[in-house]
C-alpha cells in the first residue's frame, strides 16, 4: 500500500501540466519507435548516443535474487 506521503506526490505529478506534456512526448515517441528502423537510422542513433556516453560501461556483479515476489 501506498504511505499517505507517496499518494499526495502522485497527485502533485498528476496536476503538473508539465510532467502529462512529457508523458504525452514519451506515449507518442514510443509509437514511432514501433516502426521499422533502417540500418543509416540506427547508425545515427548508436553514433549519437556514443557521443553523449563515451565511456565504457562498468561491468556490475550479478545479484542473485533468491525470494521474489511478484
Amino acid at each position: 500500500m501506498l504511505s499517505e506521503e507517496e499518494k499526495q506526490e502522485l497527485k502533485e505529478m498528476a496536476a503538473s501540466s508539465t510532467l502529462r506534456e512529457e508523458f504525452r512526448t514519451l506515449r507518442f515517441n514510443s509509437r514511432d519507435m514501433e516502426s521499422r528502423v533502417s540500418v543509416d537510422q540506427l547508425v545515427q542513433w548508436l553514433t549519437a548516443v556514443s557521443r553523449i556516453c563515451p565511456d565504457p560501461v562498468q561491468p556490475r556483479p550479478f545479484v542473485r535474487y533468491v525470494n521474489v515476489k511478484i
